[in-house]
């Protein structure tokens, strides 16, 4: 008869044995970290914020949860990092750039407002025309001759890199529309786009949304032509030495990384940067910046400056202002500022002490293409409705 042998299970060991526990523990270390900084992030909300929270109207009617979720949003000590680990996930994965940022090809970023159709667009612009007109109008009486440049969209210049975004096609007249109703009003208007469109390269920057220098410079040679064709400024005795522009390779990210919530990620999760050319101009033509502490006695002793630059970014962008002062000759005065819109470098300059005290003969207005078709802000209304007052 056979004899049956009882299984024997192996006893588990006891250095082992704690693994079982791992997930229940990780759980409660979870719950307790995100109970932690909870409370540290709900210290940081302001005692007021919390006044009548407690109210039974309030808490019956779902106002107390709704106010307490806003609070804890807003006042979250983490929300950077889970930010930025939310847009790692959505660039990696889906190549997402949020709203305000359109990818096109081989990391080619432009803006959305560039390609969006804004309401009453045609009815904007002609309002901004009027404002440019009205003011020319205004510099004239004073013996000042305002020059406008238009800046073509990034969009346009650069279409080969859209590849599957979208640019309406009653776009491409609006840039010569502009430009051709300012000239029916007796404005000194140059549009840009020929220029960059017979330079051969990229003019514009891939993940920037402006001009790159070889864009840039392009643009500076076409403005400084005018003015010397149109006697508003004399032509340098001697022409421009190319052994002064010194220039070298750098790598590059643009500042539509910045728009997109790019620019927190690692190198490696970014789009790469790109080689950029960085020129340093050796002639002592270099342009004056009223930010400059240096450039306090900003004309010198030299009398009148010739030629006062309002605009963009695109003015402080890409070397625009030494490159202008190289092929025109001479320093411009450069007035220009960062975001401000279609109205505000010249707003600000126009009603400055400068202004007033040393007016120049020329003023070089730069306007993007993009800004054109905008709702009007409300400094801009408040222009057109002084140019209507003074007309009465």
């Amino acid at each position: 008869m056979t004899e049956l042998k009882t299984a024997t299970i192996p006893a588990t060991s006891k250095s082992s044995a704690w693994i079982t526990y791992v997930p229940a523990l990780a759980f409660v270390l979870v719950m307790l970290t995100g109970f932690c900084v909870t409370v540290i992030s709900l210290s940081k909300v302001p005692v007021e914020s919390w006044k009548g929270i407690g109210e039974p109207k309030q808490l019956f009617g779902g106002e107390s949860t709704r106010r307490f979720s806003a609070q804890l949003n807003a006042h979250f000590i983490w929300s950077k990092v889970f930010s930025q680990i939310e847009r790692a996930v959505t660039w990696t994965v889906a190549g997402d750039t949020g709203t305000a940022v359109r990818t096109g090809c081989q990391d080619w970023f432009f803006l959305s407002d560039e390609l969006e159709v804004f309401p009453d667009a045609e009815k904007s612009a002609l309002a901004r025309a009027g404002i440019v007109s009205n003011l020319a109008k205004d510099l004239k009486a004073r013996g000042i001759q305002l020059v406008v440049a238009v800046v073509p969209d990034k969009s346009r210049i650069e279409q080969a890199h859209l590849c599957g975004l979208h640019r309406p096609a009653s776009f491409a007249p609006r840039l010569d529309s502009w430009v051709d109703q300012l000239k029916k009003t007796g404005v000194d208007t140059i549009s840009l786009a020929p220029a960059l469109l017979a330079t051969t390269g990229e003019r514009y920057y891939r993940t920037d949304s402006h001009w790159n220098e070889i864009g840039s410079n392009a643009a500076a040679a076409a403005i400084a032509a005018h003015l010397h064709a149109e006697r508003l400024h004399a032509a340098p005795a001697v022409a421009p030495d190319p052994a002064a522009l010194k220039s070298k390779v750098i790598d590059r990210s643009g500042d539509l990384l910045r728009v997109a919530n790019l620019d927190g990620l690692p190198a490696v999760l970014r789009p790469k940067a790109e080689a950029a050319q960085l020129t340093t101009i050796v002639a002592s033509t270099s342009a004056t910046d009223p930010a400059d502490p240096a450039g306090d006695d900003l004309f010198g002793d030299s009398g009148l400056p010739t030629v006062a630059l309002v605009g963009t970014s695109f003015s402080r962008a890409s070397n625009f202002v030494p490159f202008l002062s190289y092929h025109l000759g001479a320093p411009v005065a450069n007035f220009a500022k960062d975001g401000g819109n279609f109205e505000g470098a010249a707003m600000a300059y126009l009603s400055g002490k400068t202004f007033q005290q040393s007016p120049p003969k020329v003023v070089l207005w730069e306007v993007p293409e993009r800004m054109l078709p905008k709702p009007l802000t409300p400094s801009e209304q408040k222009w057109i409705a002084y140019f209507s007052a003074k007309k009465k």
